[in-house]
């Protein structure tokens, strides 16, 4: 006969001859095949036990050398099973099944009564240890993944609680004092386990040792803190509480136990995340408010009279699940009477609550036979079996609040923690937890974790690459980081690359049982099939960000109804609120665009994309029309508007115009990018040159050329001749603020040839006005006036008072350029006055600098700054930073003009900065020149130089050459000076 000890160092014997394996891997196999007696024990496990995930191509050969020879011992104890192997052991051959059996004889003799008996059997069960369990066998390879740990742990929690059932008898015995030496003993052992330490101070009590007994509480006070950061337990304090005030009652023998349901602590927490990461402060945080203190607080308030609930919810593959596990781990020595676990499946095929209280009643001791089978009287029975117990439940997955209720223990000492996609507001007095994404260094923390800290550290960018394709979803960085671990060959950049294609991430985001498309789906099951055609829609536009009314177009419905079916969405974890709009994840994105083929008519998509770019369009130019004046869009083109706006909703919607469109740009941006890739190109211009303006205006360059090009390539595709020649206009206005003369010009000749074959005036007025700035710049005097004079002529045939405007400032700029000052103020002048009675505050802020320069020019220096100080305050007022650093440079020449140096360079030295900020070349190089003959003149040599210098690299940029010259000329003054300087100083 075989005999195996696990209770311990390993020890076996056949025939009571001791055969107990030396060799390490050996030792490794039959521990192993020990704790997983009796059931099959899967190759992988032991393959994991020795090698990891690094096992070589011989790793299966030297398994089954290994367990030839320990059937050369043993005999055919050892099974071959398909996959595997398995360890049989008769009744009383292992230690641990003897400790088992011994320990639960003792219970049902304390249950009888007779304590005398089951206090000896309880001793005879604890006989059984002779120390850790397997104290002697280390594992080489992963005892986690093999089940090795989880084992151990289970087997050192029966332990305790056997330990804790005898001291319980030898309580109702009297043997106080007895106990004292090995309650010591287990304390040292296990400090944190809370309920032997209150057994102990019991004791210690009871022998009239009530120093000791307090002290036993301060030692485990100390230790709870330091190595927590958690107060005691209410049971422990109440306790430290009632021996402080020498209760009586704590002098009496406690009663026998009785003969209700065994009173062994379910212990059902999956195994905690060995890689759990990034919250570690939130997990502490959600383990504090979960074992708070039940006896009042500081302030005097009344003790709780219901269970703590904490509610987690969040998006899928957030890490519900394994934060709920972690904490449970972190607060498991505060409910010593057990801890329930259950996947409550939420989704489309829930738990019944009445299966799940079946289970828990069993799992706490309840005979099935006395279970009833109707839910409101197993919810009463669990009830009344959990109270007064200290009881943690976590219930995972949940679908919604309602079929929770049942599941909720009532007595104040338990606690509850419910993880769910949705928030279960209808929980009473729950915590909330809302959980997002990971941040980068969690998300590459995690793939630390799989792929080992080398190969992160060597490939470190394409790490964040991946994890950020993986939209930071923690499931998503698991899925990652196990396709890598398993190709340790592949370069972490070859799977960031696969997951650049948008399409196919799903495919990718699968390995074994895990994939990222299997958990969405569980989550869009949840949805009522009006819910699911949003998805599916939101899915059609592809955009990252949605505005607010984006289900009222989709959808075209009200917008109070429509509003409400995309908070459902976001109740269900597959949308963002985001400040007014809605966001959705990377992969929720991917997900939806893989449904909008399901279920739907073949052109609702695009029917559905076209409401939401007319009602962008409806807002673009609600807006346009209440913004400030300037540079002018001219048509808004023709494409079909959509809008459910009241006039109040535009009114609260579009109060700050500007302030709309800063908020909206990047969705703006997007839809107009969308609309040009799915064809629609007639939205697709009309959106972008409405934006026009206001990108001008608030110099957001980029997002103006992208999309003025997406829209531009959709006119070509479609041969729209008219939104191609708007689209062109656009443009070259943009090449015209960057400077880039040559390239504006070569888009207004085209736009202009087309609007003149199409026989659009506006349009001719525009492309005329803007390309006789061109010509002034490159200083082509007569060009500028033919142009100007053009524009001129059929601004005032369509009786267009703002164009006559602009056309009028642009006349008086080419003839400032070319030394006209007394025509160039008179227009300026007239332009100025046709701005104010429009209230174009834009125009009158550009129109105003421009005149106090003819006004500087002739020595009219008080009017001039006059005109400047007011243009400044418009250019900030409207956030035209271009506007606000020519104002500066120019006031700053004035102060230089009247000997305020230290003025000037203050003024511009913030023109410099302006311009360049805004890109603004031209701008930038006559302020630095300004600035380096203030600098001369305040005898700050090396600025001065430092700042001509600077402005000659830009002339030769730009061909300025009269600024060059200019330059020149002061960086010689400069010289000149520091070799007097120089000279005076030999000298002296």
């Amino acid at each position: 006969m075989a005999s195996f000890s696990i209770l311990g160092p390993l020890d076996v014997t056949v025939a009571g001859r001791p055969v107990t394996p030396r060799s390490s891997k050996q030792r490794a196999v039959l521990a192993v095949l020990l704790v997983n007696a009796n059931r099959l024990t899967p190759i992988d496990r032991l393959l994991g036990a020795l090698w990891r995930d690094d096992a070589p191509d011989t790793a299966v050969g030297q398994v089954q050398t290994l367990i030839w020879r320990l059937r050369g011992v043993l005999g055919d104890a050892i099974g071959t099973r398909p996959g595997g192997y398995q360890l049989t052991v008769a009744p009383g051959e292992l230690d641990a099944e003897v400790f088992a059996s011994t320990a639960a004889e003792a219970a049902e003799l304390a249950r009888a009564g007779r304590l005398t008996d089951a206090a000896a059997r309880y001793g005879d069960a604890l006989a059984r240890w002779r120390g850790p369990v397997l104290a002697d066998v280390r594992l080489p390879g992963d005892p986690h993944a093999t089940g090795f740990h989880a084992a151990v742990a289970e087997l050192t929690e029966q332990r305790l609680a056997v330990e804790r059932d005898r001291v319980d008898v030898e309580f109702a015995l009297g043997r106080h004092a007895e106990l004292i030496p090995a309650l010591h003993r287990t304390v040292e052992d296990e400090p944190l386990r809370e309920e032997l330490r209150e057994r102990l101070m019991l004791a210690l009590h009871r022998s009239g040792r009530r120093a000791e007994a307090l002290e036993v509480y301060r030692q485990g006070r100390q230790v709870m803190v330091a190595e927590l950061g958690l107060e005691p337990g209410p049971a422990l304090q109440h306790l430290h509480a009632r021996i402080l005030a020498g209760d009586p009652l704590l002098d009496g023998v406690d009663p026998a136990p009785t003969a209700g349901p065994a009173a062994v602590p379910a212990a059902q927490l999956p195994m905690a995340a060995a890689d759990f990461v990034g919250r570690h402060d939130l997990a502490a945080a959600l383990a504090r408010h979960l074992t708070a203190a039940d006896d009042g607080t500081p302030n005097g308030a009344p003790r709780p009279v219901a269970p703590r609930i904490v509610a987690v919810s969040g998006a899928a593959g957030s890490g519900k699940t394994t934060l709920a596990v972690q904490v449970g781990h972190l607060v498991r020595a505060h409910f010593p009477d057990g801890q329930l676990f259950v996947d409550l499946r939420g989704g489309a095929d829930p738990l019944d609550p009445v299966t799940v209280l079946g289970r828990f009643l069993h799992a706490i001791g309840e005979e099935p036979r006395a279970v009833p089978a109707e839910l409101d009287e197993r919810a009463a029975l669990f009830r009344a079996r959990t109270a007064g117990r200290r009881l943690l439940v976590v219930l995972d997955n949940a679908a919604d609040g309602t079929r929770l209720r049942p599941l909720l223990p009532a007595d104040p000492g338990c606690a509850v923690l419910v993880t769910a996609r949705r928030r279960l507001t209808t929980l009473p007095g729950a915590h909330h937890v809302d959980l997002g994404v990971f941040t980068a260094e969690a998300a590459v923390d995690l793939l630390r974790h799989a792929i080992g800290a080398q190969r992160v550290e060597a490939e470190h960018a394409d790490c964040l690459r991946v994890a950020e394709r993986c939209g930071h979803l923690p499931l998503a960085i698991r899925i990652a980081g196990a396709r890598l671990a398993a190709r340790p060959h592949w370069p972490v950049g070859r799977l960031a690359d696969q997951l650049a294609d948008e399409r196919a991430r799903l495919d990718v985001l699968r390995t074994g049982d895990l994939a990222v498309r299997s958990s969405l789906a569980t989550s869009y099951q949840e949805l009522d099939p009006v819910e699911r055609r949003l998805l599916r829609l939101l899915g059609v536009l592809d955009l990252p960000r949605v505005p607010g009314w984006a289900g009222a177009a989709l959808l075209d419905l009200p917008l109070a109804e429509a509003e409400e079916l995309m908070e459902r969405l976001v109740e269900a974890r597959l949308v963002d609120a985001d400040r007014g709009a809605y966001r959705l994840h990377d992969l929720v994105r991917a997900y939806a665009g893989e449904l909008r083929a399901d279920d739907r008519p073949a052109d609702e998509g695009p029917a559905a994309l076209g409401r939401l770019l007319g009602g962008w369009l409806t807002l673009a130019d609600e807006a346009y029309r209440r913004a400030s004046g300037g540079f002018r869009r001219g048509t808004g083109g023709a494409a079909a508007r959509w809008s459910r706006w009241t006039p109040a909703d535009l009114d609260a919607l579009l109060a700050d115009a500007v302030g709309w469109f800063e908020a909206s740009r990047g969705m703006l941006t997007g839809a107009v990018r969308r609309a040009a890739a799915a064809g629609l190109h007639e939205p697709a211009w009309n959106l972008a040159n409405t934006l026009s303006r206001f990108f001008e205006l608030r110099e957001h360059l980029d997002d103006w050329g992208a999309t003025v090009r997406a829209a531009l390539d959709a006119c070509g595709a479609a041969d729209d001749d008219l939104g191609r020649a708007w689209l062109l206009r656009c443009l070259g206005e943009l090449h015209l603020n960057v400077d880039r003369l040559d390239d504006a010009l070569s888009c207004f000749d085209p736009a202009l040839a087309l609007f003149e074959r199409l026989g659009e005036r506006q349009g001719q007025a525009l492309v005329l006005r803007a390309a006789g700035t061109a010509h002034r710049l490159r200083h082509a005097d007569a060009e500028a006036m033919a142009a100007l004079s053009r524009a001129k002529a059929i601004t005032v045939e369509l009786g267009d008072r703002p164009g006559q405007a602009q056309v009028l400032f642009g006349l008086g700029a080419a003839h400032r350029v070319a030394g006209r000052p007394g025509p160039a103020e008179a227009a300026f002048r007239q332009a100025l006055a046709i701005f104010r009675e429009l209230d174009d505050r834009f125009g009158v802020a550009y129109t105003s600098t421009s005149l106090a320069l003819v006004l500087g020019g002739r020595g009219a220096d008080a009017d001039a700054a006059r005109l400047l100080r007011g243009a400044l305050d418009l250019c900030r007022e409207l956030g035209y930073r271009r506007g606000a650093a020519i104002c500066l440079g120019h006031l700053g020449d004035l102060h230089l003009r009247a000997g305020e140096h230290e003025r000037a360079v203050a003024e511009l030295t913030e023109a410099v900065t302006g311009s360049r900020e805004v890109g603004d070349g031209i701008g930038e190089l006559i302020a630095l020149r300004r600035l380096g003959a203030a600098l001369l003149a305040l005898g700050r040599l090396p600025a001065a130089r430092s700042a001509l210098r600077s402005c000659l690299a830009l002339c030769r940029r730009y061909g300025e050459d009269g600024e060059r010259d200019r330059a020149l000329r002061l960086l010689g003054e400069a010289r000149a000076r520091a070799l007097t300087a120089a000279a005076a100083s030999d000298q002296a």
